[in-house]
């Protein structure tokens, strides 16, 4: 049982990694040529009409494959575990849990079908690197299937945990997993 878990563990690491670097070289990327673009302003040496095409792939992978990492580590958005706080019993706790991360799957998984949609009808390409379009969108549905896999797990997890009649100990406060 310790070789699928080490696996498991380990291409968490390699995704997670992977994700950050892609989110990293993308905001300096961003950086990069927003700052050109500025100094051009004032220091005219070329034609930036290609800039338009580069900021959205750079946006769109930096929102999505960002928000992918986030939601990996469960650092996304949170009012607080407020409520778990409240509940006496450890199963109590684990089944609230369990249903907050139901209704996060619910969001990815509709998430998921739209962004599908929408890269799938992309037909156009951009005007100046011809860059088809499902390209920018389909950081879309890929950052939706990842955090599609991490909701299941956390899901299935809590239930699992639930029906041992124990609490899983972990509390969100502030978007933060501990």
């Amino acid at each position: 049982m310790e070789k699928p878990t080490a696996f498991f563990a380990a291409a968490d690491r390699v995704l997670l990694g992977v994700l950050k670097f892609v989110t990293i070289s993308l905001f300096c990327v961003l950086t990069a040529i927003l700052s050109l673009n500025i100094v051009n302003c004032f220091l005219p040496f070329t034609s930036f009409h290609w800039l338009d095409e580069i900021v959205e792939l750079c946006f769109a992978g930096l929102v999505f494959y960002g928000a992918a990492a986030v939601w990996m580590r469960g650092g996304h958005f949170s009012a607080g575990d407020w409520i778990s706080a409240r509940l006496g019993s450890p199963r109590a706790k684990s089944l609230y849990r369990a249903a907050t991360e139901l209704a996060g799957l619910v969001f990815v998984l509709i998430f998921f079908r739209y962004s599908w949609q929408l890269a799938g009808k992309a037909q156009e390409s951009t005007a100046v690197f011809q860059i088809p379009k499902f390209v920018p969108y389909s950081c879309m549905p890929v950052s939706a299937a990842i955090m599609t896999v991490y909701s299941a797990i956390r899901v299935v997890a809590e239930i699992i945990t639930a029906a041992k009649g124990r609490s899983s100990d972990r509390q969100i406060q502030g978007g933060n997993q501990k």
